[in-house]
């Protein structure tokens, strides 16, 4: 089904035809005009560019080529647009489209160069996140996610590792075990990034699981920063952060 569509339009009883418009050079226009809005305010006009455009009603995989096309484009808003476009696209994202967005890390069209950049790193991590949340296909989703801890970009690792710590402080003993296999590869690196991802899942976790996440602290504090390790006791009692921390300073000391 083609993106282009005639639109019918009326001015004071008198019907025209408008050209056609191409979704994606439309969203572009809105978003430019939009610019100095807030994320709130970008989201209604995204939302409004979809209904205008009746894409609900087309197969997911025009939303889904239409969202690749503005991540791929250079503007990080664009790329905040196309992640909100798979938001939109809701239940009918599934595990077999995580292959399509590991590439999108791999080609560097998702990454954390600048601070903007970042937060649409974050942000497609809220939408693993929601994909993680699901139902239907849930543990698939689970296993493909865990499987980016191998991934060659700091990006990508660290959009799993903060997918899986939305879901840190309610997570079941599967879930417990699955955030902590991927907290044990990622801590191996030293990026900071890579550090504050880890940290931030284990400081999660702990909400629901401390025991494992103190077992998990202790045998790994050598491989922490010290900004990693404060940032994953953080939700420790404050007894039980100082000895925590006592244990990481004497890990660490050479």
């Amino acid at each position: 089904m083609s993106w282009r569509r005639q639109r019918i339009c009326s001015d004071s009883g008198t019907v025209g035809t408008m050209a056609a418009l191409d979704p994606v050079a439309d969203l572009e226009r809105r978003l430019t005009a939009h610019a100095s809005k807030t994320w709130r305010g970008m989201r209604g006009a995204i939302r409004a560019w979809w209904r205008d455009h009746e894409l609900a009603d087309h197969p997911a995989t025009v939303g889904m080529r239409i969202a690749l096309a503005l991540i791929e484009k250079k503007r990080a808003l664009d790329k905040h647009a196309g992640t909100f476009v798979l938001v939109l696209l809701g239940d009918q994202l599934r595990c077999a489209d995580l292959a399509g967005f590991a590439k999108l890390f791999e080609a560097g069209h998702i990454s954390g160069e600048t601070a903007i950049e970042r937060e649409v790193v974050d942000r497609f991590a809220d939408l693993l996140a929601v994909m993680l949340a699901r139902e239907v296909g849930r543990l698939e989703v689970a296993r493909g996610l865990a499987e980016w801890r191998h991934a060659s970009t700091i990006w990508q690792r660290r959009g799993a590792c903060l997918a899986f710590a939305a879901h840190g402080p309610h997570a079941d003993a599967v879930m417990a075990r699955t955030i902590l296999a991927v907290c044990g590869t990622v801590v191996w690196s030293h990026e900071p990034h890579d550090q504050s991802a880890v940290a931030t899942a284990l400081r999660e976790l702990s909400l629901a699981d401390p025991t494992r996440v103190e077992a998990f602290f202790r045998r790994h504090a050598r491989l922490m920063s010290r900004s990693c390790a404060r940032t994953c006791v953080a939700k420790f009692s404050a007894s039980r952060r100082r000895e925590l921390l006592a244990h990481h300073e004497r890990a660490t000391t050479i």
